[in-house]
């Protein structure tokens, strides 16, 4: 059973690029920190909207970056705009 957890998070935890990655935090940081809940499809059209073929290098190196200090630096208002 640890074999197959361990694998599955593997597998998933490889599918995301670091802005994707990014639209998640959002949603986790929203519902934590703000109270609200986004839609499964809400945040995959965040992901599509960022999918690695859509963005620069520079984009990719941003979110790479700073794309854990949502929490500290987003306020509630801001990640609804880009979950919306």
């Amino acid at each position: 059973m640890f074999i197959r957890l361990c694998l599955a998070a593997l597998l998933f935890s490889g599918c995301r690029n670091d802005c994707q990655q990014v639209c998640q935090n959002m949603a986790d940081v929203a519902e934590d920190q703000c109270g609200q809940s986004f839609s499964q499809d809400e945040i995959n059209g965040c992901m599509d909207t960022y999918r690695k073929k859509n963005l620069s290098a520079e984009q990719l190196d941003t979110c790479k970056e700073y794309g854990d200090t949502i929490e500290k630096e987003w306020e509630c208002e801001d990640i609804r705009i880009y979950l919306k």
